[in-house]
């Protein structure tokens, strides 16, 4: 309704309600002109308690009544308490925000207004507070993490080269090195997945159960056994033993039954590194590995890549699941590509920075886990088998 004005002047007009409680030039004179109150709409006690709980003392400069529900708006508010009309968008609370500006998470200060500009600049403080306190706080659990599951693959690449060094310096272990010629008439279309090496000194029966120990009156043994060492084709197994038929030109060439422990298939690969090994034309930069020390560093060092390699497929992992769980307070799209593409949900990650970014570093740290071992195994040497013997095997 009008709000009737007189100015010092003389000048008397009719200022419309949304004038009321405002200072305005007087249409005649200049001079300000104040606009008197219509009512002082009472405070929410909700609202009061939250200005307060801020340090922000509520005050009511002037009202007017919600273009939805015509209840009183307090002076300087743009939402109505009674129905969430926002007077400034025109919207109702709730609906999708008009502002170009994206903002991510549901759980973090979003630019809406909450009705009072103090207020707003209060939930933007504490927003900020709350960042650079998480910023100065403890360090994250994946760094942690990292470092534990690198300090993993290290020890055991360290443990496997001790084991292996110490082992191939005493007399019991010897590279298994074959003499025959067996693989080296080999064809490309011959089959390479029938052959086996003996690993230990193992005595050999005529049937599949353990050798009656021949010891005579001196205490010498006169069982029959196999030379670790020995490369030969199983051709039965039964009751955990398996009967050998060993390959021309080795110490042992007798036939017979021997626990399936002392025996281990042979690769293709192992194969071919054997023919390497017995090509004299071959420089000793492209023969496979035989020096002990070398042997033992190699192995670990292989060994530890492999390891590396599912430890960072593991720590990866974690690091998708937090991103992905992390997206799906964005957008949908965002989520669903941050859950099916690995790329993605880094790029996600950098997009967010502000909120989630050390999930972003996490997951890189994962990929140069995987693809720092996958290059470095590329350039180990070839490694030929070595067994339990004597140095004459």
């Amino acid at each position: 309704m009008p709000i009737p004005v007189s100015c010092q002047c003389g000048y008397q007009v009719d200022a419309p309600d949304q004038y009321a409680g405002k200072q305005v030039p007087c249409p005649s004179c200049q001079n300000p002109l104040q606009v008197p109150l219509l009512q002082q709409a009472p405070v929410d006690t909700m609202l009061g308690e939250m200005l307060s709980d801020a340090g922000i003392n509520a005050v009511t400069p002037g009202g007017y009544r919600c273009a939805n529900c015509t209840a009183s708006i307090p002076g300087g508010a743009i939402i109505c308490l009674e129905c969430g009309y926002n007077a400034e968008s025109g919207q109702m609370m709730g609906m999708p925000d008009q502002d170009d500006k994206e903002h991510f998470g549901a759980a973090v200060y979003t630019n809406r207004s909450y009705g009072h500009a103090q207020l707003d600049t209060a939930a933007e403080m504490m927003e900020v507070e709350i960042l650079e306190k998480d910023a100065e706080g403890p360090t994250p659990y994946w760094v942690w993490l990292f470092i534990f599951l690198n300090v993993i693959s290290f020890g055991i690449g360290l443990a496997i080269f001790s084991l292996t060094y110490f082992s191939l310096e005493g007399d019991s272990i010897q590279l298994a090195i074959y003499q025959g010629d067996e693989f080296s008439q080999l064809t490309e279309s011959d089959p390479r997945d029938k052959y086996s090496l003996v690993v230990s000194e193992v005595k050999i029966s005529s049937r599949p159960q353990k050798s009656t120990t021949g010891v005579d009156s001196m205490g010498n043994d006169y069982s029959q056994k196999v030379a670790p060492g020995t490369y030969c084709i199983v051709t039965a197994e039964e009751n955990n033993f398996s009967y050998i038929e060993p390959l021309d030109g080795q110490n042992s060439d007798k036939n017979g039954w021997i626990p399936n422990t002392a025996v281990v298939a042979v690769t293709t690969i192992e194969i071919d590194l054997l023919i390497k090994n017995g090509d004299m034309n071959l420089s000793s930069a492209e023969r496979p590995v035989t020096d002990n020390a070398a042997y033992a560093f190699y192995k670990g060092l292989a060994n530890g890549c492999t390891l590396e390699i599912w430890l960072g497929i593991i720590f990866y992992g974690i690091a998708h699941i937090s991103i992905a769980l992390q997206a799906f307070k964005d957008k949908i799209v965002h989520a669903i590509l941050a859950s099916i593409l690995p790329i993605y949900n880094v790029v996600w990650c950098f997009m967010r920075w502000k909120y989630v970014g050390g999930h972003g570093i996490m997951a890189l740290l994962g990929f140069i886990m995987i693809i720092s071992s996958i290059i470095t195994q590329q350039f180990i040497p070839d490694l030929i088998p070595y067994v339990a013997g004597s140095a004459d095997t």
